[in-house]
């Protein structure tokens, strides 16, 4: 709502956005000599004041403000470089001649609430300049007188203010001690009651939401701290144990698989370090704490801890516990249904010879064909006996002639 410490920490600075805040009045930058640009929109400033010492101030934003004394803009004749300025939205924004007064008080303006300002308008502004200064005199003074019989005739209080009217209890209590029901009507009553712009309402209205971000960011924060109510004992009025899984780590029961044991799957954090994990197993309940949280799961029948076992899983960090039921049932051993191939495999007999078996004919069962005769058996006792052919030289007559000249004959 101030402007504080800027002259003594940024002295050098050549443009200051401060709009969107709940300034009340322009102070403390005198000693920024080269600030060229100031934007002061949507604040509470209801005067220009204070700012003869900014040098180089080129621009100047009032946009939506309260500034009803339209004549405190004389104090800016001696910014002789102020080309630019704005007032758009306030209170004196709506007085008679106001642009005309204006441009007449500072005639270094070049351009006013968006619009140029031309020679023409500037002269006849000048030439009635002390007439305008009357009218926006009597104006000023009007609007102060309406605004203070408003306020004294609300006894003391803006008519503007949100809940001027309204008083009950329940806008007098804190957030957190008012029920569900009174909590919306409190911001029905906030919200749809019309109201004007005022300093006043920009007060209230910024409160509301400060108490509303302070109320979602409690709901935010107990959402994420995860808190679970904690309990001394987890046990029942009538002493039974509880189900109670804090973290709400996903597990799986199987009791149908083996009739004479019951397996429990619980999955833990996978970068949990085992050493961090106490399993506590119990005739009728299993408990489980890790992190500061416990899981606990009622069994529906008798176990035997001590015959029970522990294993986890380093690749999935998921606990696996396997406990035997206290009461064993005997169950008849399955007997493992053959097929027909198995079972007419024991009449079939392997050949484990390797040895080549030939077909021998009962020569005392003879038919008609016989074959034991078909190779003749002559031929088949001789044996075999390499003969060589020997060629016999022709006889040479006595007449024949050897003539080199004709070829051999073949």
């Amino acid at each position: 709502e101030k402007i504080e410490n800027i002259d003594k920490w940024c002295r050098d600075l050549k443009i200051l956005y401060l709009q969107s805040n709940l300034i009340d009045k322009i102070e403390n930058v005198g000693k920024l000599k080269q600030l060229e640009y100031l934007n002061l929109a949507l604040n509470n400033v209801t005067k220009v004041e204070n700012l003869e010492k900014c040098e180089c101030l080129r621009k100047l934003d009032l946009t939506v403000n309260f500034i009803a004394e339209l004549t405190s803009i004389e104090s800016l004749k001696g910014n002789e470089f102020l080309q630019e300025m704005y007032m758009t939205g306030n209170p004196c924004a709506k007085f008679e001649n106001y642009r005309e007064y204006v441009i007449a008080t500072l005639p270094q303006i070049q351009r006013l609430d968006g619009i140029d300002v031309t020679n023409t308008e500037r002269l006849e502004a000048i030439q009635s300049l002390k007439s305008i200064r009357e009218s926006i005199l009597f104006q000023q003074e009007d609007y102060f007188t309406q605004q203070q019989k408003t306020k004294e005739g609300k006894g003391g209080r803006w008519y503007t203010d949100i809940g001027a009217e309204t008083d009950s209890t329940s806008s007098t209590k804190p957030i957190s001690e008012l029920s569900p029901e009174e909590l919306k009507q409190r911001n029905d009553e906030f919200w749809k009651t019309p109201v004007e712009n005022t300093p006043e309402t920009r007060k209230a209205i910024h409160k509301k939401l400060e108490e509303d971000k302070a109320a979602i960011e409690e709901q935010r924060k107990g959402v994420r701290s995860n808190q679970v109510p904690k309990r001394e004992t987890v046990l029942e009025r009538d002493g039974k144990r509880l189900n109670l899984n804090q973290a709400k780590w996903p597990f799986r029961l199987d009791d149908s698989t083996d009739v004479n044991s019951i397996k429990l799957e619980v999955t833990l954090p996978k970068y949990l370090s085992t050493h961090n994990i106490d399993v506590d197993v119990q005739p009728r309940y299993v408990k489980v704490e890790a992190e500061s949280r416990t899981f606990q799961l009622v069994l529906n029948q008798e176990i035997c801890p001590d015959k029970s076992s522990c294993q986890r899983s380093q690749l999935t960090g998921v606990l696996v516990l396997t406990m035997p039921t206290a009461k064993q049932t005997i169950v008849p051993e399955k007997v493992k249904k053959q097929s027909f191939r198995e079972e007419n495999s024991k009449f079939v007999k392997k050949q484990t010879s390797k040895t080549t078996a030939f077909l021998e004919v009962d020569p005392t069962k003879k038919s008609d064909l016989d074959f034991g005769n078909i190779v003749n058996n002559s031929l088949k006792s001789k044996p075999l006996s390499a003969k060589r052919t020997v060629i016999k030289e022709k006889v040479v007559s006595d007449d024949f002639v050897d003539d080199p000249d004709v070829p051999p004959l073949l």
